[in-house]
């Protein structure tokens, strides 16, 4: 739909362009309305429309000097002006200004019906333009093989949106036959005892023999692990094979070195599972002496309602954000205590532990908020020294991360600080609660609203809007463990005039409602 403001003095006039004219059907929305220019400019400055129809003749602000002054804030905005007979000279100023038509009055509503179809078609090809000039910028930046690689570590790691997904295949160098049957595998290294310009050349020379496996490049998640969507040989028999021909080289970069991977799969949308399968994998080969190769097919994954139990799991990392360190730690005992009561061989248990430490991490790295937090710590999911301490050690090695996460989280108000954008993050979390617009941000910082949008994207990892609204979300949080508070006084405090609106988005980002987040947590509202 396209916006369309309507600037009229006359309110017969006004009301006949808005009730006589199919709008909908030309795929165009009105959004806005005004009976002089200056009213109409506050309209269009909050508004932002496509099409601006507007008298030429009004009282304060006339229609010439509207246009004049939106056309330097919106170059691209249509302008439409409605102009009588005698209005020579105010068209001949229009016609300078860039008008995109004229309609006479008395208006006729099939002559306004196909200058508004003109101005939508044109608006049509120039969106389509824009579309292929931003498809063709992209298509170069995919020249680059670390945006691949990103845009693979993204999509592995389940943070990637279906656009990136699109982009993937579309510009990528892949297809969808590149994913048609592959397994994810993963490669940890440590103790690593190779620096300086001949470790990198052996590194790149083990990248080369991955290689042969995939037509796509391999992945560095940390600084010691890599990741392979193996897509040229699948199955175990010649993979294991090609994998033998690689070993011989690893122990020249690395101590040790243990290799993890997924079941077969079949298309895009398995990576993150396949990903976390082959990192189960890796993890498990600790508890299988010298092998250095775990298939996750190989794997016991008998079912276990601690090892499924997704809403714990996300009730803990709730916590982590919200909580402190005495409720993490009840929580993550009596985790413990059910798991040790129901399975009493060590081993066992053992795997148990560190299976729901690999899925913890997983569901972490999947958190917009705390994935910078979590991939700059220390926390180490193979690390083969630690094999022999007992589960109440690993328990309270867990519980470091956790509070040290909780920590930072509290510490800083968001998690991905960029140099250069502190300032106006800080704006930003001072006045979330205000009707703050992106509009507004990019004149405050002397940018224009495209350009600002496009910078703040890459700069922060999200859109303008996802970011104030997952801050606004977050003291909607903190506001909801206060029981005093009204659902409707929350919303307000949080920059949403209308409740429901605002519930609305609180189950869109948190996946429930704010009366089920507080029953959740035990949170009864008190009367005042």
């Amino acid at each position: 739909m396209y916006k369309v403001v309507i600037v009229e003095d006359e309110w017969l006039v006004l009301q006949g362009l808005k009730l006589t004219i199919p709008w909908e059907d030309m795929h165009c929305s009105i959004i806005g309305e005004a009976s002089d220019g200056v009213t109409g400019l506050e309209v269009i400055q909050q508004e932002q429309p496509d099409i601006l129809l507007t008298d030429i003749r009004m009282p304060a602000m006339d229609g010439i000097q509207l246009a004049e002054k939106a056309a330097l804030l919106w170059p691209k905005m249509k302008i439409v002006f409605l102009t009588g007979f005698d209005d020579f000279t105010y068209a001949q100023k229009a016609v300078k200004l860039g008008a995109a038509d004229f309609v006479l009055k008395p208006t006729n509503a099939d002559e306004l019906i196909r200058v508004i179809g003109r101005i939508t078609s044109k608006l049509d090809e120039e969106k389509q333009r824009q579309s292929l000039q931003e498809r063709m910028e992209l298509r170069y930046s995919w020249e680059h093989p670390l945006i691949l690689e990103k845009m693979l570590y993204d999509m592995l790691l389940d943070y990637a949106g279906t656009m990136e997904k699109e982009w993937l295949l579309e510009y990528g160098g892949s297809s969808s036959e590149e994913f048609s049957s592959y397994r994810v595998l993963l490669l940890q290294l440590d103790g690593l005892h190779t620096s300086g310009a001949a470790g990198e050349q052996l590194k790149q020379g083990i990248k080369e023999q991955m290689a042969v496996l995939s037509t796509l490049p391999a992945v560095r998640i940390h600084e010691n692990r890599y990741a392979l969507v193996v897509n040229r040989i699948i199955d175990r028999a010649p993979l294991t094979e090609k994998l033998d021909q690689l070993s011989p080289l690893l122990p020249i970069i690395a101590e040790s070195h243990v290799l993890g991977a997924s079941e077969p799969c079949i298309n895009i949308e398995q990576l993150p599972t396949a990903y976390q399968q082959a990192m189960s994998a890796l993890y498990q080969t600790v508890f299988v002496g010298q092998e250095r190769m775990i298939w996750f097919e190989d794997m016991d994954r008998q079912q276990d309602p601690l090892r499924t139990n997704y809403t714990r799991l996300e009730e803990l990392i709730d916590l982590v954000k919200w909580g402190n360190p005495a409720s993490i730690k009840e929580m993550t005992e009596i985790w413990y205590s059910q798991l040790i009561h129901r399975h009493t061989d060590g081993l066992e248990a053992r795997r148990r532990f560190f299976e729901y430490t690999v899925t913890l991490y997983s569901l972490l790295l999947r958190d917009s908020e705390l994935r910078g937090i979590v991939l700059d710590s220390s926390f180490s999911l193979a690390s083969a020294e630690r094999v022999e301490e007992t589960l109440e050690l690993s328990l309270k090695r867990l519980n470091t991360s956790l509070f040290e996460w909780n920590r930072k989280y509290t510490e800083q108000s968001d998690t991905h600080k960029k140099s250069g954008f502190e300032e106006i993050e800080a704006f930003i979390q001072a006045h979330y609660a205000e009707d703050i617009t992106l509009q507004s941000i990019a004149e405050r910082h002397h940018m224009s609203e495209s350009y600002f949008s496009r910078l703040f994207k890459k700069q922060v990892g999200t859109s303008f809007l996802e970011y104030i609204t997952q801050i606004r979300m977050r003291h909607a949080k903190e506001l909801l463990t206060n029981p005093r508070l009204k659902i409707y006084e929350v919303s307000v405090q949080v920059g949403y005039q209308d409740s429901r609106y605002f519930s609305q988005i609180f189950r869109k980002y948190t996946g429930e409602t704010p009366t089920e987040f507080r029953k959740r947590l035990g949170i009864e509202s008190l009367p005042l």
